[in-house]
Order: structure tokens, then sequence, then C-alpha cells
């Protein structure tokens, strides 16, 4: 018995370090993420404001904001950003690394350049960015130069959401090419070399050697872009305000004008509705690349 306990406690004396290090940070994780998720979930099923009682409603807050118009075009609105950032981004970002990959006279003058506005919130270049995009902004100048109209992009509910794409791609796609960049530079040189041998093209290199080295990375960029995109607010917020007629309402922002209203219930329903949606799509890409 004195055996079992000393060796338990030898055991215990070998772990015990590691976990009082990790004691803080699991502290703090449980704290700030685990208790307001939990929190937030049981909001979901009630009616709550945060002042008065809690009234347990069931499913009912998830299924009326379902018919709410305003979220369904919040949903429309999410997925075309969605969409067009992630078609528009990666595809500069792989083009971007790809030029970058060669040897040219100042690639990492030009490196730099591009990651710049990565290291910038997306609420100061959304900032930058809105005064650009109205009708006396310097866009329109360029336009009026070339002898096109100008046109108020802001604030046209038809052009509103693909300029707040625009920004979102200039400040993300840098982040995209230093990932692209990093891939490209572990592929072996003797694959482009045979391949090059066997007579094979720039764009046949590209095909048969370039693309499926980048398949991991190509999966990565997409699961984490689209995660992002499905949470996109702070440049909703600083240029459009959700509008013109709730153009650009994306879910979060529709979510956050909930909880704003202190209406905790479908605030936290539309919240577990878009973690749902984001399982499944990256549970759908995950599968994609493992079937490839």
């Amino acid at each position: 018995m004195a055996e079992t306990r000393l060796g338990r406690w030898r055991r215990t004396r070998r772990y015990l370090p590691g976990a009082v290090l990790l004691a803080p940070a699991l502290v703090v994780m449980t704290l700030m993420f685990f208790v307001p998720m939990i929190t937030s979930l049981i909001y979901s099923f009630g009616d709550y404001s945060g002042i008065g009682p809690f009234t347990w409603v069931g499913l009912d807050n998830y299924t009326e904001i379902l018919v709410d118009p305003r979220f369904q075009q919040a949903w429309a609105n999410t997925a075309v950003f969605a969409v067009i950032t992630m078609t528009v981004g990666p595809l500069l970002g792989l083009v971007t690394a790809l030029m970058l990959n060669n040897r040219i006279p100042g690639r990492t003058f030009f490196r730099a350049v591009f990651f710049v506005p990565v290291t910038a919130s997306l609420v100061v270049v959304s900032t930058l960015w809105k005064p650009l995009l109205n009708e006396r902004g310097l866009l329109n100048d360029v336009l009026q130069l070339i002898g096109l109209e100008r046109h108020d992009w802001l604030s046209d509910p038809s052009t509103a959401l693909v300029a707040v794409s625009a920004a979102s791609i200039w400040q993300g796609f840098g982040f995209e090419t230093v990932v692209f960049l990093a891939a490209l530079q572990t592929i072996p040189a003797d694959l482009m070399e045979s391949a090059r041998m066997d007579g094979a093209g720039p764009w046949q290199r590209f095909l048969a050697v370039t693309l499926p080295s980048l398949r991991p990375t190509l999966l990565f960029v997409f699961v984490v872009g689209m995660i992002g995109a499905f949470q996109a607010f702070d440049q909703v917020y600083v240029m459009t305000g959700g509008g013109p007629v709730g153009s650009t309402t994306t879910v979060v922002f529709y979510l956050v004008e909930r909880f704003r209203s202190l209406d905790l219930g479908h605030a936290s329903a539309a919240a577990y509705l878009l973690v749902a949606v984001l399982v499944v799509i990256s549970a759908i890409q995950f599968r994609i690349a493992r079937t490839r």
C-alpha cells in the first residue's frame, strides 16, 4: 500500500509543474469562453433582456428569426460577401505569391508592401476606404478622368456590398499571399525540374505539380477565410452601418443589433445558427479535401 501511494505521489509530482503552469490559462479560458458560451446557449432558449426574469420558450427564438425577413436578408448578404471575398481574395493571393516566388528585383520590398494592410485593423482599413468610395472620393476622380460618371458606391444598395467586399479583400489578401508563398517555397525543386525535363510548360507544371502541392494550404486558407467572412462586422459597421436599406447587413451585424436592443434570446439563437452553419461548411471543406 505504501509503495502504491508513493508511486501515485511520484506521478503527481511529475505532472504538478505542468498543471500549475496551465491552470491560469484554463481558468481564464473557462471564465472568458466556456461560461459565456454555455450562458448564451441557455439564453437562446429563453426570453431574456438581461434585466427582467428569464422565461423559457424552447425553440421559439430559432423559429422566429428563421422567418424574419431581415435575418434572411442578412444571410443572403453574408453568403454573397463570402463568395466574393473567398473567390477574389485567394486568387489574388495565389497570383501574387506565384509572382513573388520568382527572382524579381525588389522582391523583399514587394513582399512587405503586400503584407502591410494585414497589420492594420479592419476598422482602420474601413475608415481609409470610406472616403475613397464616396461620390467625391478618389475613385470617382479617376473614373471621371477616363470619361465615366461619378457614383456613390456606399449609398447605392446595388454596389454597397461589393464596395465593402473590395475593402476586405484589399486588407486580407496579403495574408493569403504570405501563406501561399511559404507553401510554394516548400515544393521540392527536383519535382519542377523533372516536369520541365518531361516537356511540361508553365501551365502544365502549375496543374500537375504546384496545385496538388498546395492542397493543404488551400484547405487552410478557405477554412480560415470562410469563417472570417461569415463573421464580417467591423467593415460593415464603419463603412455602411448595415445600410443602405439593409443591403450590407450581415449575420453578425444582425445579432449585434439584437444584443444592443437587449433581445438576448434572439441574438443568442442567431449566434448559434451561425456556429452550426460554420461547422457544416468546415466539415464539407475537410470532406472534399480528403476525397480529392
